[in-house]
């Protein structure tokens, strides 16, 4: 409930009008955004395992206030060539489409003209349905298979501007997430079965981001490291850039 609240107030501020006056200001702005992350292994919860991936392709709309912060929404699809899925004790694989939508806050403090301290929030769900298809016990099997993956991070970063068009970031904080797997079809053609697997916690998270333009064009990049403890411990690897669209 609080995440559904913290999302809907911030496409609340991202759709308001402009509003500029002697003491304050929000600037709109928005920006291509493409992400991907993968576990290094499958996430196993007693006899069942379950991958975990996640990305696409979308955009993300700002909305800055020059005394409060950044408030953003983004939002995209994503397909995946190969996912996998426990299923009555076999692997069934196949390509999957996904959509995505998340929420966040920003905050900049600065130290001095090269240093800053920056706090952030951010909440991003991944919804995942595909075709599977394999082998259960010798009989061909297919299922199909829907995944809602669900991250919030809190983070503190320290910024340091190398030069006016170049800075790095280096942050940490918690990540809360959750797993929420099924996959549901038939064995031999006409045996029905159902395996699902259900998997949440609050592990550290890490990354690093550069800032830097290409013809006059911000982009950001970011590498994102968190642990994930089910029965089994997980790295997860991603990747994210943004890329500004335009302002407004």
């Amino acid at each position: 409930m609080r995440r559904r609240f913290f999302v809907g107030l911030t496409f609340a501020l991202l759709v308001q009008p402009s509003i500029a006056a002697a003491e304050s200001k929000i600037d709109y702005s928005s920006e291509l955004i493409a992400s991907y992350s993968e576990a290094d292994k499958r996430i196993q919860v007693g006899n069942r395992f379950a991958t975990f991936r996640a990305g696409g392709a979308g955009f993300r709309f700002e909305a800055e206030h020059d005394k409060y912060g950044v408030f953003y929404g983004s939002l995209g699809f994503g397909y995946s060539p190969e996912e996998t899925a426990s299923y009555s004790g076999s692997s069934l694989s196949g390509p999957a489409d996904s959509f995505f939508h998340g929420a966040g806050y920003r905050y900049d403090y600065d130290l001095n003209q090269r240093y800053k301290l920056i706090f952030s929030t951010d909440y991003v769900t991944h919804d995942i349905t595909g075709d599977l298809k394999g082998e259960v016990r010798g009989l061909p099997a297919v299922a199909k298979i829907t995944s809602d993956v669900s991250m919030y991070d809190a983070t503190l970063a320290l910024r340091y501007s190398i030069s006016r068009d170049l800075h790095v970031s280096f942050g940490a904080g918690k990540r809360d997430w959750k797993l929420d797997a099924l996959a549901n079809g038939t064995i031999g053609g006409d045996i029905a079965a159902i395996s699902q697997v259900t998997v949440q916690g609050r592990d550290p998270i890490q990354y690093i981001a550069l800032e830097f333009d290409i013809s006059d064009v911000p982009v950001e990049a970011y590498y994102r490291r968190s642990s994930l403890q089910a029965d089994n411990s997980v790295t997860v690897h991603e990747l994210e850039i943004q890329l500004l669209f335009t302002n407004f």
